[in-house]
Formats: structure tokens, C-alpha cells, sequence
């Protein structure tokens, strides 16, 4: 089958002849597209092969990965969404979007990358300069701004009741604003913020962040998020959180509020100890063994009381990591010369490679781990935020610029995701957009002539639902 597709970049329209067939050793339908030319009249099929050959090439920009950003953000409607929320801005906004997701570099290297990518002609209105930068953080750091943005973007792209996901990370900042305080991240005290982040559990999209003076601690922090998330009628039947929110009156409030929960039991509760002690001798069972991907886990599952509510306890063994863990363990003993029988040793080496999960519902010993791992999926943004778009440490000089700049991250990983969730497990998006990078663009006055992609591009151009052109206007 034969047909002709038009495609309209910048204020030209362009025509291809799509061909489709068998392809007999992917045992799938293909289409073959050749170039016609610049469409003259749509109704009589005339085209013009205008490629700009005789006329003045003037630069040569990084094309492919500029190009299917800009497609699959404008195809899932987010770029619309973008022009929507922020008018003048938004050209600015996504041309940010595009370089902390090519080149995750810091800010004030921005404009020079825009020099050499495609991007600079799909938004001819951005400026990220430096000082520009700082402004928008500002600007698009207003609160009103974000409680409208939120309250579209919710409504707009958040179809899922089925449940949400709750991280929270530290991070330091080196200037002093009032959210600023001391607080203590991992072994070290720094002056720091809290990002707390909201994920859809079904979709994965990043919902929603709050922004949390140092001091706040995890469990103060989620009722209030509740409260919040409702205002934008977010209402869940089932939370996944870490074990930083376990607390009594966190616990008592998910059960009275009907909302299940997952969550890892803190190892300074007395029930850890306990069940570590009780279950443990008896871990190591066939009955017990579960696969989780590449790896044998064993899981326990337990019936307990928790606050004087019914839940149920999993007792996940890693024996690969209980191994590494006992080993680091015993060497760090025999280097102090304190190996001899005691209970706490005992109880130490007990609990290596061990977590212990809580519900409260019933879930199958298959999918429990499963289940509480989703929360990686907050985890690696929060990786993505803050080693892929540099976002540490925080250089802002105040509490707007602060949002602002967070505001940017977490529009970034909107767009990472909806990549992400096209590439599928076939690319990562890091991969797929150093590949595209390489497909280069020609840059004359009224056209720009595109390179021919290799094998390995139309594959993901291909995976990314978008045709690869041969001429893009300006």
C-alpha cells in the first residue's frame, strides 16, 4: 500500500510517499518513506524537490535528538500544555526542557549548547543566557503560577486513583534563604532543603513537589501533603513510602482514612528486632524462595499487630547481599578483635541482607517487592534530578528562583518519562538521544537539509512514533 503523508515544520509543508510491506524477518508490517518535495498544492499534488543545493550552506547544528524531543512532547500535547501555562515563556522553558535533557549540564552553559543545536530554530524566541535563566527561575517560581499549573496539569495528565508513591530527598543549598536550615544528610550536617516528590503509581508521572525547610522531618511532612494533593482532587487507596514516614500517628491515620499502605519497617522499632529474631532461623525455606528478575529472594510473610491494627509483616531475605553485608561485617570485627559470643553480634549478623516490609493488606509474596520497588521509580528521578540535571548543590539567592529552578527539574522529568515510556525497555532516554545527536542538520537560508540517518536512528526514531525528515523549514 501506497500513500502520500504531509508533514508541516516551521511555516513549510512538506510531502512524503509512504510505502508499507512485510517485513518477513521481524514478522511485522514496515513503511519505506521517500522525500517528494515542498508542497505547492495539496489538492493537484504538486511538489517542488527545493533542496537548497545551490545556495550558501551557513551552519551545521546537532538535529536528531532536538527534533524528537520536540515531536514526541508535541504529539503526547505537553508542548501545547507548555504554550498554554506559560505564554511568552515557554519558548524559553522548552529550549531549558531540551538542554537539561541533551546535555544535563550546568545552567549557566546553556546558551552555548543552544548554538549548536536544532533547537534554536524550533524556538527562536528562547533566551537562557545566564542572567536570563535567573529572571525566569523568578518568574516562573511564583506560587499562583504553580497552584494553576498544578491544577491543570493534574487534571489534565493524572487519570490514575490507583495509587501514589511519596520520596522525599535532602538537598544542601550554599546560600542562605529562610528555608535553608541545618539539618543532617546521610552522615554529614549541612545547611540543606527537603524536595518531596508525588508519583503516580500506575503511570509513573511525577505529580506534584513541596518544598520543605531542612528541619521538617518525613513524618510531619505527609499528612499535610495529603491535604494538599486533595485540593487538586488527588485522592488515593493505596500509599508507598519509605520507611523515613513510618510513625504511630502516620500509621493510625492511613487506617482511619481507610488508604492502604506499603511501607519499609524502620530498624529501631522493637517489632524489627523481634521478627528478625523469630523468623529468621526459618527464612532459608524452598517455600519461602521468590524471584524478583535476575535474583532469588526469600520472603516470609507474617501476620502482626501494628498500633492495634491488623497488618502483615514480609521478612525479604537477599542472600547476594547478605553475603557482601556479613563479610563487610566479619572484617570489621576481626579488625577490632571483638569476635566472641554475644547475642548483639549474633543479632548483627542476622539481620544482614535483610528488610522488612509492612502492609495493610494482604499481598502475595510474588508481588510485594515488586510493589515497594515502584518507589524506585521516585528514587530515580530524584537520581535524575540530581546527578543527570545537575541540580546539586543549589546556587539560588532566593525562595522564587528556588522553586523556579526545582519547578524546571520537575517539568524536565515530565518530558523524560513520556520519552522513557515510548523507548520502553528497547533504549534508555540517554541512550537514544546520544544516538539521535549524531544525525546533523544543514543549515541554508530558507531550508534546512537533514543528514541521512543511519540504521540504528530510524530504529528509534521509528520507536518514538515520528518520521525523520529530509528538509525542516525555518
Amino acid at each position: 500500500m501506497t500513500f502520500t503523508r504531509f508533514k508541516k515544520f516551521g511555516k513549510q509543508e512538506y510531502a512524503y510517499e509512504v510505502k508499507t510491506y512485510w517485513d518477513s524477518k521481524l514478522q511485522k508490517p514496515r513503511q519505506k518513506t521517500s522525500y517528494l518535495g515542498v508542497v505547492v498544492d495539496k489538492e493537484k499534488m504538486i511538489f517542488e524537490k527545493r533542496l537548497s543545493i545551490n545556495k550558501q550552506e551557513k551552519y551545521i547544528l546537532d538535529f536528531g535528538d532536538a527534533f524528537a524531543i520536540n515531536n514526541c512532547l508535541e504529539n503526547s500535547g505537553f508542548s501545547s500544555f507548555i504554550k498554554k501555562i506559560f505564554g511568552k515563556k515557554s519558548d524559553s522553558i522548552m529550549a531549558l526542557l531540551n538542554y537539561k535533557l541533551c546535555h544535563g549540564g550546568a545552567m549557566n552553559y546553556a546558551d552555548k549548547w543552544l548554538d549548536g543545536s536544532y533547537t534554536k530554530i524550533q524556538y527562536k524566541n528562547a533566551n537562557i543566557s545566564s542572567q536570563r535563566i535567573s529572571e525566569l527561575f523568578k518568574e516562573i517560581g511564583n506560587e499562583s503560577l504553580l497552584k494553576d499549573f498544578f491544577k491543570e496539569y493534574i487534571s489534565e495528565y493524572t487519570k490514575s486513583k490507583n495509587g501514589i508513591i511519596i520520596d522525599v530527598t535532602s538537598l544542601p543549598n550554599q546560600i542562605h534563604i529562610p528555608l535553608s536550615t541545618w539539618g543532617l544528610r546521610g552522615e554529614e550536617i549541612d545547611k540543606q532543603i527537603r524536595f518531596l516528590l508525588v508519583v503516580d503509581k500506575e503511570t509513573h508521572y511525577p505529580l506534584y513537589f513541596r518544598i520543605l525547610p531542612g528541619n521538617i522531618v518525613d513524618v510531619s511532612a505527609l499528612k499535610n501533603t495529603l491535604e494538599e494533593l486533595k485540593r487538586y482532587d488527588v485522592e488515593s487507596n493505596f500509599v508507598c513510602l519509605d520507611a523515613g514516614f513510618f510513625s504511630e500517628d502516620n500509621i493510625k491515620d492511613f487506617y482511619e482514612r481507610k488508604i492502604n499502605f506499603l511501607t519499609r519497617l524502620p530498624s529501631s522499632r522493637i517489632i524489627y528486632k523481634q521478627l528478625i529474631q523469630d523468623e529468621m532461623p526459618y527464612i532459608e525455606s524452598s517455600k519461602n524462595a521468590v524471584r524478583y528478575g535476575k535474583r532469588g529472594l526469600f520472603i516470609k510473610q507474617k501476620e502482626i499487630e501494628l498500633f492495634e491494627n491488623k497488618a502483615y509483616a514480609y521478612i525479604v531475605l537477599d542472600p547476594q547481599r547478605k553475603g557482601r553485608e556479613t563479610s563487610k561485617l566479619l572484617l570489621e570485627i576481626f579488625d577490632e578483635k571483638s569476635l566472641h559470643e554475644n547475642t548483639e553480634t549474633d543479632y548483627l549478623l542476622m539481620k544482614k541482607g535483610v528488610m522488612i516490609l509492612v502492609s495493610s493488606s494482604l499481598i502475595s509474596k510474588e508481588e510485594v517487592v515488586k510493589m515497594y520497588y515502584l518507589r524506585q521509580t521516585a528514587e530515580n528521578l530524584f537520581g535524575f534530578s540530581k546527578d543527570d540535571l545537575s541540580i546539586l548543590p543549589l546556587r539560588v539567592h532566593s525562595e522564587e528562583a528556588l522553586r523556579g529552578f526545582l519547578f524546571m527539574q520537575f517539568l524536565t522529568l515530565i518530558a523524560f518519562i513520556q520519552l522513557r515510556n515510548k523507548l520502553k525497555v528497547d533504549y534508555s532516554v540517554e541512550e537514544a538521544l546520544l544516538i539521535l545527536r549524531n544525525l546533523k542538520c544543514k543549515v541554508y537560508e530558507k531550508d534546512v537539509i537533514v543528514s541521512e540517518p543511519t540504521k540504528l536512528q530510524r530504529e528509534i526514531s521509528d520507536r518514538l512514533n515520528f518520521l525523520m525528515p529530509k528538509v525542516a523549514g525555518i
